[in-house]
């Protein structure tokens, strides 16, 4: 019976850690305006796997995503995939904050004002899409009325969010 157990519950758990290795292509962001500072706090997480395995070599000839001079590149590279526009089409200028790699994850921060927030038309949310078109970008907006969710997946690189589901 020990036997049969073993026969069956370690290739279980060998296939079980395997499959989490390998993580979902996936970013996740974050807008919500912080009072204390009157910025709205943009904050894009993302695996530290998905970005070393999308930048590989590049990454690697820049000593490796610990290195913060590596971070720096990446995190402008990246921010510049993510945008707000007004409704008179007009780009809403983000300042890039910085990035860091915490545990698992590779977080990249960007802010503007909190009084823009209602002046948000449109985003696009192409962050590593240009790398994996697979990948799917969950954006959650923090408002005064609710949580506003969007999926950024398939051909949906930019959303209106004067859309009636919005």
């Amino acid at each position: 019976m020990l036997r049969l157990a073993q026969l069956v519950w370690i290739p279980l758990l060998c296939l079980s850690s395997m499959a989490h290795a390998h993580r979902e292509k996936t970013v996740l962001t974050t807008m919500e305006c912080n009072p204390r500072t009157g910025l709205l706090e943009i904050i894009h997480r993302t695996y530290a796997h998905d970005v070393e395995h999308t930048l590989g070599n590049t990454l690697q000839a820049r000593g490796g995503l610990d290195n913060l001079e590596a971070q720096a590149r990446i995190s402008l590279e990246f921010s510049n995939s993510f945008t707000l526009w007004d409704h008179d089409g007009k780009r809403i200028p983000l300042q890039l904050v910085g990035g860091e790699l915490e545990s698992e994850f590779f977080y990249i921060y960007q802010e503007t004002a909190c009084d823009r927030l209602e002046d948000i038309a449109s985003i696009r949310h192409a962050m590593l899409r240009n790398y994996w078109p697979d990948m799917a970008n969950t954006l959650n907006i923090y408002r005064p009325a609710g949580t506003l969710s969007l999926l950024f997946a398939g051909a949906t690189d930019i959303q209106s969010l004067s859309d009636p589901a919005h």
